[in-house]
């Protein structure tokens, strides 16, 4: 009688082992599925921001940006060096070195510098700086803004210059940051 006892309760047991193992398996597989699942979310994931004045609406992903998102950063960034007084070129500047790449934080804010001094230098002198068409090239991640760029002295209004300004930019977890500046004159 005891050995029946015995073999039943060992059946039993086996039989939990065997029902808790099934269990584990079963719930170790819906925690990969729902891994997986938001990861595959994470890096699909746009948000869509629309702008209070209802005009425009763009979207940013972890990797990746709508052309009119990348178009006001990088016009942004160009008002900040461009529209510059010497009593307004240093808060501009730090400005625009929030957006920059920690990467590359050194060498833009030594070109930032050293144009600030120049502007300062000429303390009698503004500049402004007229947008007329932006290009956004994605395989090398840059922004071409071509504009006109005008100093205006005591004697007033300079013939504007035709300017490019190549911003260099990367987005990473959705993040807007400006690896280079580079402005060149064109005709």
């Amino acid at each position: 009688m005891n050995l029946n006892l015995l073999q039943t309760t060992n059946t039993l047991k086996k039989q939990e082992v065997n029902l808790l193992r099934g269990s584990f398996v079963v719930f170790l597989l819906i925690s990969i599925f729902n891994y997986s699942s938001i990861e595959s979310i994470k890096s699909n994931e746009k948000i869509i921001v629309k702008t209070l004045n209802q005009s425009s609406q763009f979207w940013v992903s972890s990797v990746d940006a709508s052309d009119e998102y990348l178009v006001d950063f990088a016009v942004y960034a160009a008002q900040l060096k461009n529209n510059v007084t010497p009593s307004n070129v240093k808060l501009n500047f730090s400005k625009l070195l929030e957006l920059v790449h920690p990467s590359n934080h050194e060498s833009i804010k030594q070109q930032l510098k050293d144009e600030a001094t120049q502007i300062q230098r000429y303390s009698r002198n503004a500049y402004t700086f007229n947008v007329t068409k932006t290009d956004i090239n994605r395989k090398t991640q840059q922004i071409f803004i071509k504009g006109g760029a005008t100093r205006w002295t005591n004697s007033g209004k300079k013939q504007p210059q035709r300017k490019t300004l190549t911003i260099g930019y990367r987005i990473d977890n959705a993040l807007f940051t400006i690896t280079s500046i580079k402005e060149e004159n064109y005709e």
